[in-house]
């Protein structure tokens, strides 16, 4: 086959004096082609004529003109890759001499050719072997022909069917400019080349009565559904692509399959949301519950109580191909209601009080459940059965958003902090700031105290609606007075150096249920 190829052919043509080596060599040729050659009527003067034709610097020949050459040249190259099937690299250099002579004789085509191509066969650099190119996602491996690339998914997905005939089928990728390849999941046909009939509701025959009210009264039961695996997909984008590659980067179908089948434990963190319970999270993430409860601290037991926003730990498998597949299937056991919620606009959204603890039930179900590489993510309940009902979770929670609370300067250095200091409690912060820096409010309230303070100095007390107090000290001078209302970030105050105070700052403290906290906790620059 004429495959593709890579061969260095840049023509040097340079002249050479007339007592050069060239000129020798071609007198040489000259002399014994009187005998044994053609002859070469050489009549113009002052112009190259006569041209010695080299192979890294191996000489092949003498020419009359430098596309005899290039036409040798190409014959040799065709007739090396003639005999390979695969990409060809050679390096070689084609140069020419070109000198004037009286009188000269060229060499035979043939000859030349043949002299071409011997040298050639010895500079082959490297064979590539055609390949194709398994890319999904950012796995790449390469196998010697489609129908390996073929074998290796569909060992992939036997490996997670539970059930069912399935066939990988390689087509071309419609979605793709140029010629690519791309790999998805079937039925297998039947005899007859229809498909296996499969209902996709997992109904054999009562699908169309389903929705005829006037024609279907009667209730279904388990026993009117089909079970078993209706259909199969790949997940994750799979490119098949041809190309040419060194042996020792072509891979084997046991070593793709091995890697693919190489699933990875990872850690990721799932954030608790509205109406979960443990045994939802379980099933969705693919989790046990038992597994769930080992690796998190927060849950003791499966009656564990869950937070809104609450971070568990889940360890789940990485895999760089997804397969999935839906199955119907019938299903008993206990179950958990979803959470009921019930909402108080008097209190904020981190607040919440359960008022009815649940209870589990039992039921027996037939949904479509779709796994992912053997993992169930999802349940769509197509029939229920409920022997004794779940009790719900109810919970009441607040709906107003919390205030938040901001540092009350702008700049300034935190020149002490929160805790012990000196053999007492230090119960605020303090930021090291010139005299007639601006004081704002950290969060909006209602001012309690407004004036002297014997070791504060001048300062401002305000409430806060959730509960917290924050306190501004060693003030210069004052901007509000008892019972005003005032908004995050208002003016309240200019820091000073009054009171018991060693420097110019402002100590700020925030209490909660009148006890001093560390401020730092609370406030976002």
């Amino acid at each position: 086959m004429a495959a593709d190829h890579n061969i260095k052919n840049s023509h040097k043509i340079k002249k050479t004096p007339a007592l050069s080596y060239g000129y020798l060599c071609g007198l040489l040729i000259f002399f014994v082609s009187m005998f044994f050659g053609p002859s070469l009527d050489l009549s113009k003067q002052g112009e190259d004529n006569f041209y010695l034709v080299y192979i890294n610097d191996t000489c092949v020949g003498v020419v009359k003109d430098e596309e005899t050459a290039n036409a040798c040249f190409q014959s040799a190259k065709e007739q090396i890759i003639s005999d390979s099937e695969e990409m060809t690299f050679i390096s070689a250099d084609l140069t020419l001499e070109g000198t004037n002579q009286v009188l000269g004789t060229m060499t035979d085509t043939e000859e030349m050719t043949q002299a071409m191509t011997q040298i050639l066969s010895d500079c082959v650099v490297e064979t590539l072997e055609r390949a194709y190119m398994l890319k999904i996602n950012s796995y790449m491996a390469a196998l010697s022909s489609v129908s390996e690339v073929q074998e290796v998914l569909q060992q992939v997905a036997d490996y997670y069917n539970l059930g069912g005939d399935f066939a990988v089928s390689i087509q071309i990728d419609s979605d793709r400019g140029f010629m690519v390849l791309t790999a998805e999941i079937g039925e297998v046909t039947d005899e007859e080349g229809g498909t296996v009939d499969r209902n996709i509701a997992g109904l054999a025959t009562l699908e169309d009565e389903l929705f005829d009210e006037e024609s279907y009264t009667e209730e279904l039961t388990a026993d009117d559904y089909e079970l078993g695996v209706l259909e199969m997909y790949f997940v994750d984008r799979i490119e098949i692509a041809e190309c040419y590659l060194s042996p020792d980067n072509i891979s084997t179908v046991d070593e793709v399959v091995s890697y693919l089948l190489n699933d990875e434990l990872e850690n990721e963190i799932y954030t608790v949301q509205s109406g979960d319970t443990l045994s939802a999270i379980a099933l969705s993430t693919g989790v046990p519950t038992e597994d769930l409860i080992a690796m998190n601290d927060s849950l003791a037991s499966e009656s564990s109580i869950l937070q809104i926003d609450q971070e568990l730990i889940i360890t789940v498998p990485t895999s760089s191909l997804t397969v999935a597949y839906v199955a119907t299937e019938f299903i008993s056991g206990e179950y958990e209601a979803e959470t009921e919620y019930v909402y108080n606009d008097d209190w904020y959204t981190n607040e919440s009080e359960t008022i009815q603890d649940p209870s589990t039930g039992y039921r027996e179900i037939v949904a479509n459940v779709t796994y992912l590489n053997g993992v169930a993510s999802d349940e769509e309940i197509l029939y229920e059965n409920v022997l004794m009902e779940a009790v719900p979770k109810i919970v009441e929670k607040g709906t107003q958003t919390p205030p938040t609370y901001i540092k009350p300067v702008y700049g300034g250095t935190l020149s002490s902090g929160f805790g012990a200091r000196w053999g007492t409690v230090h119960k605020g912060v303090d930021w090291a700031v010139p005299v007639g820096t601006s004081v704002y409010a950290s969060s909006g309230g209602t001012v309690t105290r407004a004036g002297w303070s014997s070791s504060y100095g001048y300062c401002v007390y305000i409430q806060h609606p959730d509960g917290k107090e924050t306190r501004y000290a060693h003030c210069s001078k004052l901007y509000v007075s008892v019972g005003d209302t005032v908004v995050q970030g208002q003016l309240i105050a200019l820091s000073g150096n009054t009171g018991d105070s060693t420097g110019p700052h402002l100590h700020f403290e925030i209490r909660v249920n009148g006890v001093a906290v560390n401020p730092l906790l609370y406030v976002s620059s």
